[in-house]
């Protein structure tokens, strides 16, 4: 086969199953990333095409789970503003962070996240969302700013830790989770997507055509999600988080 279509070839399938898996659990951009990567793209680019790409698969999971209603907006307007702002000031500061010791946190945070999940069989089972309040409201402007700005600075991963903090901080069942994760991963990637584009860092032959599959992807795997609950995202979800924690240790150790 030529070259080219090898790349086209790999581009699509990539493209598909991240946007099947990211829609329901997120880690769509361990395969993303690296697949562009492969292309030949410089890490920067790469990083850009993939924004393309994945805002292409997060607005359409999104779309899906709004119409499933499946989303909390009293909680998602307060987290959308410093979702957006915080992916802005993740891309401005790339350059300016130790990438090393960045990869060393998240390799721990994930180790825990997959502890967690695995010990506490029951999170995720039941909404237990206790409602707004002031302390909600300050813990979800602080871990919207906060995965926004991870999102905007690297990205692969951001969909897990959003899925993991609604489980956990908020208290929603695992689809809740998914789907209100799923809007302000929707958010950080179209902040991301804005600022990377000014600064002309995106292929938009390949982000196009990796976009498509990915919405494809993202169709299928909510659409599945909503349908089979928590009983396929929990072990979907443990999976993600052990795959995302090999990569993480193979970069850092």
């Amino acid at each position: 086969m030529h070259q080219t279509a090898i790349v086209w070839v790999g581009v699509i399938t990539a493209g598909f199953i991240a946007g099947l898996f990211d829609s329901v659990v997120g880690g769509g951009g361990v395969i993303t990333l690296p697949t562009l990567l492969w292309t030949g793209l410089s890490p920067y680019y790469a990083l850009g095409t993939n924004k393309l790409a994945g805002t292409f698969a997060s607005s359409t999971s999104s779309l899906t789970y709004f119409r499933s209603n499946k989303l909390y907006m009293p909680l998602l307007a307060w987290m959308i503003p410093f979702t957006f702002v915080g992916a802005l000031i993740g891309v401005n500061t790339v350059l300016g962070v130790n990438q090393r010791n960045l990869r060393l946190v998240i390799f721990f945070a994930i180790v825990v996240i997959t502890a967690v999940t695995l010990f506490k069989r029951r999170m995720g089972a039941e909404n237990r969302f206790p409602g707004l309040s002031a302390r909600v409201v300050a813990k979800a402007m602080v871990i919207a700013a906060a995965l926004g700005f991870y999102d905007g600075f690297v990205g692969p991963g951001t969909g897990t830790f959003l899925l993991f903090a609604f489980l956990s901080v908020f208290q929603f069942d695992f689809l809740g989770a998914a789907g209100n994760g799923r809007v302000l991963n929707f958010t950080s990637n179209a902040a991301a997507l804005l600022m990377f584009s000014l600064r002309g860092k995106i292929v938009i032959a390949i982000g196009l055509p990796m976009g498509v599959a990915m919405m494809i992807g993202a169709r299928v795997g909510s659409r599945f999600a909503i349908k089979q609950g928590a009983r396929v995202i929990r072990p979907l979800f443990v999976a993600v988080a052990v795959v995302l924690s090999v990569k993480m240790a193979l970069s850092v150790f």
